[in-house]
């Protein structure tokens, strides 16, 4: 019997990775997409990876906008990208939204979104890619053993520390097809 072979993932960030960074996009409208993003998802699926997005959304803990805006968001990021799936964190310890309020391993730095995704894709968690453009992506990826890129397209090294040093820092997604193996 012949064993699956396991696929490893490119873990994005949305906002400042394949969309634009604003304070909050709390609508559908206001999600900007960057026009090379398809086109990055297609090549990260031609290496073998899943392109899979973890976000941090506290603007629902924030009472900013609903839950079942964000997922809005998410399934026009899915149409417009070709995503295999889209993580989501709602909470933030100090919301508005009761419900919300909370610290949680799924916030990144955690790793509760990672490991959901790993167990819904089967994903090879060793070969896999965490791609941000803040402090706290660098720190998941590191933390779960991933190679990680800063993207300078969003926040960029602001915040950056010793302990959380990328493998890579470059200007935006279409470059991060030069460095993954």
């Amino acid at each position: 019997m012949r064993e699956k072979i396991r696929k490893p993932a490119v873990f994005l960030d949305r906002d400042g990775v394949l969309a634009k960074e604003k304070s909050y996009v709390i609508s559908v409208k206001d999600l900007e997409i960057f026009p090379y993003a398809a086109e990055c998802v297609r090549k990260i699926h031609e290496k073998g990876y899943y392109a899979i997005v973890v976000t941090n959304q506290s603007g629902v803990a924030r009472g900013m906008f609903t839950e079942e805006e964000l997922q809005k968001m998410n399934d026009c990021l899915i149409k417009e990208t070709g995503v295999d799936g889209v993580y989501y964190c709602p909470h933030h310890p100090e919301g508005k939204v009761k419900e919300y309020r909370k610290k949680c391993s799924c916030r990144k730095p955690g790793r509760g979104m990672f490991d959901a995704a790993g167990k819904d894709f089967d994903i090879d968690m060793q070969r896999s890619w965490m791609i941000g453009d803040q402090a706290g992506d660098i720190r998941a990826g590191k933390n779960l053993g991933f190679r990680t890129v800063l993207l300078e397209s969003g926040y960029g090294t602001a915040g950056l520390e010793e302990e959380t040093e990328p493998d890579y820092i470059l200007n935006d997604l279409r470059n991060v097809l030069e460095v993954l193996e």
